[in-house]
């Protein structure tokens, strides 16, 4: 059903930019960059269809490991980069050659080593450290081009503010404040996070801890939430770009939604994962993994520690879901003044009410 899906959503996709790309446009590489990447997406994705329920373990491990790196690390960051990088180049944020080169090292990157960067988790397979380095090492690099994307668009954000660009950057506020989101959790939790847990050093005691859902937590809702909401909102901003927003709930689960992501891995998953791999080390992971540990006193302690940001973070998406449902209902639109046939129309029956009440 979701690869049906997909493949809908890439006619869409192509409908749309069929158009843009028969012109000779500026952005017409970036634009080819954006079409190659939607195109991998669900046609690696389909990988996760070659093996079925009577498969051996093996043959579903190889595939599954295909849509996870090939198809979530590699072509969805590539899709990630070009699609903000080509919205920012429409609100002017940054240059065209800017998001090109960026799409384009984020795409050698993955090419050149991108199947290097799945080496990581070949430990258990018996690969050598140093295969295993270079592992971490291409993987970790596949964040630097988004990430400089969202570092010169928040600078030049910075940068309008006392200039003409303020008025319609105004506009696009928090379609652009969720992208920078994404480049900052992409550096954050796709990048430093991933980057503790690849290392060979790091695999031999903290494979399967705690640490690895701080990881994930933090790259799938930090880069890939962040982005499907930043998109939701610059489709929605686009429908009525004249309407005015009340952003005061936005706002709100905008921290709320970021906050709660910081506090959950900070006061919680983080320590679980760091005291975790401290008992490896000490003890085995045989014991970091036992109830004895896992149910001691501190360990309670701390995964009660994560409901506070579970709070914040549930709060930030009722927000976020409340101000969409304001923009059907028309409760998240300032009210718009009067027009001038309105004030004429107003003007002429209060004229006829007063004549009427002389005679």
């Amino acid at each position: 059903m979701l690869f049906r899906s997909l493949v809908l959503w890439l006619v869409l996709m192509v409908a749309a930019l069929k158009l843009a790309l028969l012109r000779k446009s500026e952005d017409r590489s970036l634009l080819i960059l954006f079409l190659i990447s939607s195109i991998a997406i669900p046609l690696f994705y389909s990988t996760g269809l070659m093996y079925g329920q009577r498969s051996h373990l093996v043959t579903a491990e190889y595939w599954r490991w295909w849509v996870v790196h090939l198809w979530v690390e590699g072509f969805f960051e590539v899709f990630a980069t070009v699609v903000i990088g080509f919205l920012f180049t429409r609100l002017k944020l940054i240059e065209i050659r800017t998001a090109t080169k960026a799409a384009l090292f984020s795409t050698t990157i993955f090419l050149s080593g991108g199947i290097i960067g799945t080496f990581h988790h070949l430990y258990f397979a018996g690969a050598t450290p140093a295969v295993i380095g270079l592992g971490a090492i291409f993987s970790a690099l596949e964040v630097v081009p988004l990430t400089l994307i969202g570092y010169e668009a928040w600078e030049n954000i910075r940068l309008a503010k006392p200039t003409t660009k303020s008025a319609w950057i105004a506009n696009y506020k928090w379609p652009i404040y969720f992208f920078v989101a994404v480049a900052f959790w992409n550096l954050v939790g796709a990048g430093l996070f991933g980057f503790l847990i690849n290392p060979p050093i790091a695999l031999n005691y903290v494979q399967g801890l705690n640490l690895t859902p701080v990881h994930g937590h933090t790259a799938l809702f930090g880069v890939y939430g962040m982005l499907g909401l930043g998109l939701t909102l610059f489709c929605l901003r686009a429908l009525k770009p004249d309407r005015k927003w009340k952003q005061g709930a936005l706002k709100l689960s905008f921290w709320s939604l970021n906050l709660g992501l910081v506090f959950m891995v900070i006061f919680s998953m983080l320590p679980v994962g760091l005291l975790q791999a401290w008992a490896s080390i000490e003890r085995g992971t045989w014991y970091a993994r036992s109830s004895e540990f896992m149910q001691s006193g501190t360990m309670q302690t701390l995964r009660w520690m994560r409901v506070p940001g579970d709070i914040l973070f549930a709060i930030g998406a009722a927000l976020f879901a409340w101000f969409v449902f304001g923009l059907l209902t028309g409760h998240s639109y300032y009210k718009e003044p009067p027009t001038h046939l309105e004030n004429t129309l107003h003007d002429t029956h209060k004229g006829r009410k007063a004549e009427l009440a002389f005679r």
